[in-house]
């Protein structure tokens, strides 16, 4: 998106597996372990996966702990 010529910053709605796995600050087994339970929905483009952030941020919210 511009603005006065300008690149305004997007927020990112999908994450690679790389990213998700920053964001989470988990390792690539914790995740693929999500994925193959269920508990995370990923999607898949030519082979590569991506995750939506939202999806990542609802089950972190759905396991809170009080």
């Amino acid at each position: 998106m511009k603005t006065n010529g300008k690149v305004k910053d997007v927020e990112k709605i999908w994450l690679s597996n790389a990213e998700a796995q920053k964001y989470l600050g988990m390792s690539a087994k914790f995740l693929y372990a999500l994925r193959d339970t269920g508990q995370l929905s990923f999607y898949k483009v030519r082979g590569a996966v991506f995750y939506k952030k939202s999806d990542i941020d609802r089950l972190m919210e759905r396991n809170k702990v009080i």
